[in-house]
């Protein structure tokens, strides 16, 4: 096993332990707000309130970002902004995680604050490449939009969903523009693979949420498969990046 496997494999063993220690302790505390899709429409597994994990297979199938951010992590290291968005695939499996462990309010907002750092990345990654930009200047970027949609998903929780598709689709659009006026030495199969996995992803998550391919009591879980599918999206779009030729290396 090369390192960067063995490595990612010892982090997401001990994240998931340290997480399950999180949930119990968090399951003593006294009080504290539930999520907003409290009371049916938290997809569709079946809530267990007697337990510290809510949501066992949805919870459980959130590492898979876990152990993916820790992939690309150990593998870059030269790509520094590359090892920004492996931290962002493994804030965006703990917090999902987090999130269908406890059902509060806190849990959905750690899962949509991860959300909202990947998907601003996949953006602001695309204007790096395109307008020049520099990396201090894109992480500035980065920390100022989140910021901002952090504060929304207290201030209007109700509309988070629309934000991620909105920041998906102009994420898109500028990387198409990216490749279109740049025109890189790249390998776009890799992103239309992303594309197709996350639309595929998208039509489970549908079919789950409004529970028209459900079964509550089943391990087997349309939600669950929709945190692989994406999970496998978030790694073809890695390889993508990663298959570009640069001809120069920017500060």
């Amino acid at each position: 096993m090369k390192s960067h496997h063995l490595y990612a494999t010892f982090s997401t063993v001990a994240l998931i332990l340290s997480s399950i220690v999180l949930f119990i302790f968090y399951e003593g505390a006294s009080h504290y707000e539930m999520a907003t899709c409290i009371p049916n429409n938290c997809f569709c597994e079946a809530i267990n309130f007697d337990s510290p994990i809510k949501q066992l297979a949805n919870t459980l199938s959130s590492f898979s970002f876990v152990y993916l951010g820790f992939y690309i992590f150990f593998k870059e290291t030269k790509g520094e902004l590359l090892r920004f968005f492996a931290i962002f695939a493994i804030a965006i499996g703990f917090g999902s995680a987090f999130f269908h462990a406890t059902l509060t309010f806190l849990g959905q907002s750690f899962d949509l604050a991860g959300i909202y750092l990947l998907c601003s990345f996949i953006l602001l990654y695309a204007l790096y490449r395109n307008y020049a930009l520099s990396k201090k200047e894109t992480i500035i970027l980065l920390i100022i939009i989140n910021l901002i949609l952090d504060v929304g998903l207290v201030v209007a929780p109700e509309i988070r969903r629309y934000i991620v598709g909105i920041l998906i689709i102009i994420a898109v659009l500028s990387e198409i523009n990216y490749i279109q006026k740049v025109k890189p030495i790249i390998e776009i199969k890799w992103i239309k693979h992303a594309l197709l996995t996350l639309l595929l992803a998208f039509i489970i998550w549908v079919l789950d949420i409004t529970k028209l391919l459900c079964s509550p009591e089943s391990i087997l879980q349309g939600h669950a498969l929709w945190h692989l599918l994406t999970t496998f999206s978030v790694y073809f779009l890695y390889r993508y990046y990663i298959s570009e030729n640069f001809l120069s290396h920017r500060d």
